[in-house]
């Protein structure tokens, strides 16, 4: 039983490893490799307006943003409370939703547990006393605020991983006016990946009934811009996304910590391409490849000192901002747990890595402003160059 627990580990851990649209073998990337706001309308409908009218200076979260930020803003968390909720695909996969919420969700927060995504086998196994949690400041089910329509932002997981993977940049682009939503891809999730025989179906079709299922929602439909819908992954989500960008319909996109995977153009939408300088799973000069070969207007961002994990949460679970070789050991599980797989699983993670949260300000600022501008709420990119944070190298055309 044991022996199976470590397999959890060394496969969980290598939750948004490289690969294709659809990824790799876990083979190749194995431990065997060499280490690795609200104006109220006037009650009197014939009353004559001034010529000018004061807006008040002070205004409630339910407004939207300001048509313009600062990148030192984007940065921070937006104007929104935000709300989560989850939604089941007609093939039964789980969507997770997070939204710009009511007053409702003030305050809130809602979290999830990395063993929730095993085989119960092996969830059984976790001891209950290790903390593989991971909190983010939501209100689950929380009423959707009253001034949209909002625009969609799609996510596509890595290899190995689930939907929730990435719910901090979520969140934060949500509280930035955004809807953001996520499925598990049952061709690399991480239960998947652990329990059964890799499934054959298209991660592309997963976004595209995603898609069709949020716009339908009896909630989110009626919020949501349809004209101005958005797409991102890391990983082996960024192969989806290039995927789901070419086949129309996507104002742009934003990849991280992935390339392209084959010769066919790349999609001509707005791009951004995000890479970590001394990520061993995902070089960063195959992102860098990826934003030469892609049309103008793109944006590439290299984060110093930075792994391919920093575009998740995956460096920040449990106490004490545990990565998931820490849960491992806690386990008593260390003798299982040879020098590969420990660079596989903290690959972001570990000095000489710069912490995550001390990264996520960028990646979160760039994000939320390449997605500002695509959808049109800024006439220009905002905190798309250098004041986009320290220690970062940016290209652009």
């Amino acid at each position: 039983m044991r022996r199976i627990l470590v397999s959890f580990f060394a496969l969980a851990i290598l939750a948004a490893g490289c690969g294709d649209e659809d990824p790799a073998p876990a083979a190749q990337i194995s431990a065997s490799d060499d280490g690795t706001t609200d104006l109220e309308p006037a009650s009197d409908p014939t009353t004559t307006l001034p010529a000018v009218v004061e807006i008040p200076t002070t205004v409630t979260t339910t407004l939207a943003p300001a048509p313009t930020a600062t990148a030192e803003e984007l940065a921070e968390v937006g104007p929104y409370p935000v709300g989560i909720t989850t939604r089941t695909l007609e093939s039964g996969e789980l969507v997770e939703i997070w939204y710009p919420a009511g007053d409702d969700a003030t305050g809130l927060t809602d979290a999830y547990a990395v063993r929730d995504f095993t085989p119960t086998i092996m969830r059984d196994l976790v001891p209950e006393d290790i903390n593989d949690r991971l909190e983010i400041a939501a209100g689950r089910d929380a009423t959707t605020a009253a001034d949209g329509p909002f625009p969609l932002v799609m996510f596509s997981h890595g290899s190995t991983s689930f939907r929730l993977q990435s719910s901090r940049l979520a969140q934060h682009l949500a509280s930035w006016g955004m809807v953001v939503s996520s499925t598990d891809h049952p061709s690399r999730a991480l239960i998947n990946m652990l329990a059964s025989p890799e499934d054959a179906r298209s991660s592309v079709d997963d976004v595209s009934a995603m898609r069709a299922l949020v716009l339908a929602d009896e909630t989110f439909g009626p919020i949501i811009d349809e004209s101005r819908v958005g797409m991102s992954g890391h990983s082996a989500g960024g192969g989806t996304t290039l995927a789901v960008a070419s086949a129309g319909d996507i104002a742009g996109y934003v990849s991280y910590a992935s390339g392209a995977f084959s010769d066919e153009p790349l999609p001509d939408v707005p791009s951004l391409f995000m890479a970590g300088e001394i990520d061993t799973i995902v070089e960063p000069g195959r992102t860098a490849d990826a934003f030469s070969a892609a049309p103008a207007p793109s944006w590439y961002l290299e984060f110093a000192d930075s792994g391919h994990l920093a575009f998740s949460d995956l460096c920040a679970v449990g106490d004490g901002d545990a990565t998931l070789i820490d849960l491992a050991d806690a386990a008593g599980l260390s003798d299982f747990l040879n020098d590969g797989i420990r660079r596989l699983g903290t690959d972001g993670c570990e000095d000489p890595n710069r912490p995550v949260k001390e990264v996520w300000p960028g990646i979160h600022q760039a994000t939320t402003g390449f997605f500002r501008f695509v959808f049109g709420t800024d006439e220009s990119p905002v905190g798309l160059d250098e004041s986009v944070t320290t220690n970062v190298t940016i290209q652009s055309k």
